[in-house]
């Protein structure tokens, strides 16, 4: 990319890669959001977001960019922001949208079946993080709560399956200033059900920070992440596999 960044939000609109906001050189907010088109393989400026905004979380759905939550200043206590912007490819331009519920930073922003699904999180740095989930509705601009995870997730990964089912995997139970606090269990999402299952199937080590995708209909890949060795953080550039069993 142009910009070294982290924290920052990713989605994926008309096949098209969006990169936004996070953290810079200084550990400061950025409003720079960049796209990465794969078949020209080139990343080009987009129009930047209304304000900084870092630890924030993206999805794609129905067209539009959608970015929620994050950091919008350089408030050392880390109070996140309900907000939630959109982006129109086609009008190149940034709009707000209904605000969640709950602020929240560091969490994971995924969409399926039509709705999007704010996952986890944390209000602020000195709270324990979220075992709360919530959905959004673009055909009626509004959120509602759905069912809570088993465990409070801040920084996990999160990917959705073939069939709409949601897999996160990992993350820090809080508070975030426990630099060696992380999960190994994996939860799944059903949306036809509205229930979250806990697997038994733990990963070798906890991780947070982590991504994940799709390998097949029924593996799912936990990619990199920090992790915890002889007590300290440590980024692991390890990836793994685990067969999701069926709902």
């Amino acid at each position: 990319m142009p910009t070294f960044r982290g924290n920052h939000g990713v989605g994926v609109v008309n096949g098209m890669i969006y990169a936004v906001g996070g953290i810079v050189e200084g550990d400061h907010g950025t409003d720079v959001v960049e796209r990465y088109d794969p078949g020209a393989d080139q990343w080009t400026a987009a129009p930047p977001l209304p304000t900084t905004r870092a630890a924030t979380s993206a999805a794609g759905l129905d067209g539009r960019l959608y970015v929620a939550g994050g950091l919008l200043d350089e408030d050392t206590d880390e109070h996140a922001t309900d907000s939630v912007i959109a982006f129109d490819p086609r009008e190149e331009r940034w709009s707000p949208v209904a605000s969640m519920l709950n602020p929240r930073a560091r969490h994971r922003l995924v969409a399926t079946g039509g709705h999007l699904y704010a996952i986890g999180g944390l209000r602020s740095f000195f709270q324990e993080a979220f075992a709360t989930v919530e959905r959004y509705s673009p055909k009626s601009d509004t959120w509602e709560p759905v069912r809570s995870m088993h465990q409070p997730r801040s920084l996990p990964g999160a990917t959705v399956l073939a069939d709409g089912r949601i897999v996160v995997v990992g993350g820090g139970p809080g508070p975030f200033q426990d630099r060696l606090s992380r999960h190994r269990t994996t939860e799944i999402y059903d949306p036809r059900t509205r229930r979250w299952r806990l697997l038994s199937t733990l990963l070798p080590t906890g991780r947070s920070s982590l991504a994940c995708a799709p390998e097949s209909e029924d593996r799912v890949l936990a990619i990199s992440g920090s992790t915890v060795v002889d007590r300290a953080p440590t980024v692991d550039p390890g990836v793994l596999a685990l067969k999701v069993p069926a709902a």
